[in-house]
């Protein structure tokens, strides 16, 4: 691995509900059009409730993977000789501790994107610490690879397709 940042680990997750918002609001304006009383309204409404539901779930899963990922830095940080508290070495300003402080669920909109910005001389340290470094006997640790893998949130049908199709039904629910 070259001394750049090219291959900053990071995890993202994404809630994009806009094409069943436009199906929904189609089929509204069709009640609406031909005399069906209330149930466009109820259907704009029962929309926006799964809308919402389906992002709490995915910020829920975020949360949930970011706070999995800190956990791991931690438990290996301890495991390295040299990083223990008290030690030059865990005094320095690229330590893993600064690492798990400075991992953030940083939001956009619908978009998580869950990264550390630790920096050493400009080099994003989490790289070092989740894929190692060959060239100065450096591990790979995995955290963020585990993290997903534990919480299995990179299988198709996983726990988060299952909260997000959860928290949709409880949306649709009358």
């Amino acid at each position: 691995m070259s001394w750049n940042n090219d291959n900053i680990p990071e995890i993202d997750f994404i809630f994009n509900d806009e094409q069943l918002k436009a199906v929904m609001a189609n089929i509204s304006a069709t009640l609406d059009k031909n005399n069906f009383g209330n149930a466009g309204a109820k259907l704009r409404n029962m929309t926006a409730m799964a809308s919402y539901n389906g992002e709490r779930a995915v910020n829920k899963m975020a949360e949930k993977t970011t706070n999995e990922v800190r956990n791991l830095m931690r438990e290996r940080q301890y495991r390295q000789p040299g990083y223990r508290p008290g030690t030059k070495a865990f005094g320095r300003k690229a330590n893993n501790q600064h690492m798990v402080d400075n991992l953030k669920d940083h939001v956009d909109g619908n978009k998580h994107r869950i990264y550390t910005t630790t920096t050493n001389g400009g080099y994003n340290y989490s790289q070092a610490f989740e894929f190692g470094l060959l060239t100065k006997n450096y591990p790979a640790h995995h955290p963020f690879q585990d993290a997903v893998n534990h919480l299995g949130v990179n299988q198709p049908n996983s726990s988060l397709d299952d909260e997000i199709d959860e928290a949709i039904r409880k949306g649709f629910d009358v």
